[in-house]
């Protein structure tokens, strides 16, 4: 962070967060989406490839909510995930309009090409509140991480009318939910 730009007390929170979350050093994207919004990769060693946001807390939204992204993804499937991010920032910075938890943002169409993937949901993160909550230096809960699941149009179905957690109990687990080269085999409702 530059010391020329002063930092409205908390600011560094969320910075810290994204960088310190998990325990594991960052990789950095060199690419930006937005030219501001950073991108960067931690590889848990019980867990999904992971990308976050750093710097899509700094977006106004229409309700006040400050917020980071994360999406997980098999490995070799993390341009995937930059569509995802992509998509929602746009949304954010655009509409001023945070995705709901556990309400499906469902398209007519794929959205990732030569793939079923055509929805995203916001869903509580595999590590807990450690990971989902951004604390300032008074612990006090100043935002979230908001993880994105990538999901067709079948699971997008089963988790608007059923729930996320009955989604879960369908597929077997939440790592079913990763590859976004699976195929919409489950019944729509």
């Amino acid at each position: 962070m530059s010391s020329d730009v002063p930092l409205i007390p908390g600011e560094d929170a969320f910075p810290l967060h994204i960088f310190d979350v998990l325990g594991l050093d960052p990789v950095v994207f060199k690419d930006r989406i937005g030219g501001s919004v950073m991108v960067i990769e931690k590889r848990p060693e019980n867990g999904p490839v992971t990308i976050l946001t750093s710097g899509v807390s700094r977006l106004a939204t229409k309700t006040g909510e400050r917020i980071e992204l994360a999406v997980e993804v098999v490995d070799g499937q993390e341009g995937a995930a930059i569509v995802a991010l992509r998509m929602v920032i746009n949304q954010i910075a655009i509409n001023h309009r945070v995705p709901p938890v556990l309400v499906p943002w469902r398209n007519e169409e794929p959205f990732l090409m030569e793939t079923a993937i055509s929805a995203l949901l916001v869903t509580p993160s595999r590590w807990g509140a450690s990971f989902d909550e951004v604390r300032n230096e008074a612990g006090e809960v100043v935002g979230h991480v908001r993880t994105l699941r990538l999901l067709t149009d079948g699971e997008a179905a089963i988790a608007g009318e059923r729930g996320w957690d009955a989604l879960v109990a369908e597929v077997g687990s939440v790592d079913a939910l990763l590859d976004v080269e699976r195929s919409d085999e489950r019944p729509r409702l």
